[in-house]
């Protein structure tokens, strides 16, 4: 009966992150500064010089680009290389902030209250 293979765990490379991931990402990063998207951006290209978050065929440029494209992002007119957030990514926040939050609720059993005192509300007929 042949058992179980182990062999040496290799994980992907973490220069490989996708838009989604590092969308994700984004998003978090977003709500710590507060919606300070030029900010932000800094942030996540520090972190990429320091863990290689995105490698050679995809850089934090590239990133930014889609962000622009998806309309998650757009240029600031009042601040010359800056960007600030969209309705699309304000949406997309609130929209993950409550799936977060109701995801951890869950369903209580029935409720068994029986008590001699009726309520205000019970027709007395």
């Amino acid at each position: 009966m042949p058992g179980y293979r182990f062999s040496q765990y290799i994980p992907d490379d973490p220069g490989n992150l996708q838009f989604e991931q590092l969308l994700k990402m984004f998003f978090e990063l977003l709500n710590i500064t507060a919606g300070d998207v030029s900010e932000t951006l800094n942030i996540m290209n520090e972190l990429d010089r320091k863990y290689g978050l995105t490698g050679e065929e995809y850089v934090m440029g590239d990133f930014i680009e889609d962000l622009k494209r998806e309309g998650y992002i757009k240029d600031d007119e009042n601040q010359i290389g800056g960007f600030t957030m969209t309705a699309k990514s304000e949406q997309s926040i609130r929209r993950k902030s409550l799936e977060e939050i109701f995801s951890k609720l869950r369903k209580g059993g029935k409720g068994n209250h029986r008590t001699p005192y009726s309520g205000t509300g019970d027709e007395k007929t």
